[in-house]
């Protein structure tokens, strides 16, 4: 805690008179004798004592000065209705610091206070409406729709323990509202070089999965990579794993390196849709992976993230004879992200194995590129994404959603104050296999945190 300014001049002054009256004693009388060496010796360290309490209290006197007229610039003027000026509206790196905040809550690390004795419960939320041409999930309706309304909590438990709940409210294709849990994992930080979770957690692989949740503020986008959706949002990898998850990160060279090694509940296919088994699965089976990385932090390259990833799992369908597939997925992403540039791009590619349908092994891709502008007076991006998915690999044939497509998007965000965007949305997207189809859409999105 600092203290104030006014109780460190006083111990200054405290000392000064403390020296001074030392350096006042008369000398031992020694009969004319010429002052012995330790003697001049101590003087001359008192006399350089003073001095130096003299430096400190200038320095303190400045200090306050400097604080009076911070107090004095802080202080607001009375008002006055013709002749006051505006208050500037926020700027776009306010509102990225803002953004960046937010993630870092609600990403694996600092989830939970330092405070041991704090047991405060931290609760943040987001929102989101819109309208369009074509809802952005459900591209059979039209017009108005209440996106989601997500909640999530980080209980403060003590100097290591961490824990964060997610809860999420869903306006299913037919009007009806769900809640889902989406996220509740329990961790102990050893260090920032390892941080051990336990429960329900965001699937570490890529860059968009773990940095951008459901709450739709904190991307700048209108909304993620199709492929890369939730499961009941059409996702087509397992966005969500329940299990045991380790995470950290260490310092070296230009950066640091991060890592992710995770095990969890194998996925199943039920209703066309992934589930992650929250309870667990018949089978024992296991999804296991892992991500590597490395973040630039000096020179030219700050800012600049790479990394690889994969995982493999057994997922079971639910069919009257169901398909077994063994999913191997593997990959990589670069993100370059400063205060003027956001520019994200993931690779995807599906080696799957039908275990008991006889169709052999089946070879897809899956991948986008996006690019930002912090601008002024907003955030531009433009993106391209595409999937390549065999549809005779029971793993996606089983899928809603695991159709093969192109899409271009442009779009922007405009930051209303530092809680609040409006983005818009262009985008053309055409099917190229199962239904092939090509459509068309304008999207507006409104989204908050509080």
């Amino acid at each position: 805690m600092r203290r104030p300014m006014n109780s460190t001049r006083h111990r200054l002054c405290a000392l000064a008179l403390l020296v001074a009256a030392i350096a006042a004693l008369p000398s031992p009388a020694v009969s004319a004798a010429p002052e012995s060496q330790a003697l001049a010796e101590m003087r001359k360290k008192l006399d350089a004592s003073l001095q130096m309490i003299q430096a400190l209290g200038e320095r303190v006197r400045e200090l306050e000065a400097k604080q009076a007229t911070a107090a004095t610039a802080a202080t607001p003027a009375p008002a006055v209705a013709a002749t006051a000026s505006p208050v500037p509206a926020p700027t776009m790196d306010n509102a990225r610091l803002e953004a960046n905040e937010q993630r870092l809550e609600q990403l694996e690390k600092g989830n939970a206070s330092r405070n041991a004795d704090d047991t405060g419960l931290p609760l943040h939320g987001f929102a989101d409406v819109g309208a369009g041409t074509r809802n952005p999930i459900n591209t059979n309706l039209k017009g108005f729709y209440v996106g989601n309304l997500d909640f999530y909590m980080t209980p403060r438990l003590g100097d290591r323990t961490r824990a964060l709940f997610e809860l999420n409210t869903e306006v299913s294709s037919e009007g009806s509202v769900d809640v889902d849990l989406e996220r509740a994992q329990i961790g102990y930080q050893f260090s920032d070089q390892a941080t051990v979770w336990m429960g329900r957690y965001h699937t570490p692989y890529g860059y968009v999965n773990t940095a951008l949740h459901h709450g739709s503020w904190i991307n700048n986008s209108l909304r993620r990579p199709n492929f890369l959706q939730f499961e009941d949002n059409g996702g087509i990898v397992p966005a969500h794993t329940v299990g045991l998850w380790v995470t950290g990160s260490t310092r070296g060279g230009a950066g640091k390196m991060l890592y992710d090694a995770y095990l969890g509940n194998s996925q199943a296919l039920v209703n066309g849709v992934l589930d992650m088994r929250n309870a667990g699965n018949t089978d024992g089976k296991l999804i296991i992976g892992g991500r590597v990385g490395f973040q630039f932090n000096e020179g030219a390259t700050e800012g600049l993230t790479l990394g690889v990833h994969a995982f493999s799992a057994h997922i079971v369908d639910d069919a009257l004879a169901p398909n077994a597939t063994r999913v191997l997925v593997y990959g990589g992403y670069a993100v370059y992200d400063t205060d003027r540039w956001e520019h994200i791009a993931e690779i995807y590619l599906f080696d799957n194995k039908d275990l008991n349908g006889g169709s052999g092994t089946h070879r897809s891709n899956a991948g986008f590129l996006q690019l930002g502008y912090r601008a002024p007076w907003g955030t531009p991006y433009a993106r391209y994404e595409r999937a390549a998915l065999s549809q005779v690999d029971p793993y996606f044939a089983a899928q809603v959603a695991g159709v093969s497509y192109h899409r271009v998007a442009l779009g922007a965000r405009f930051d209303l104050d530092l809680k609040t965007a409006i983005k818009l949305e262009l985008a053309n997207t055409r099917l190229t296999d199962r239904g092939r189809d090509q459509y068309g859409e304008g999207l507006v999105q409104y989204a908050i945190r509080f």
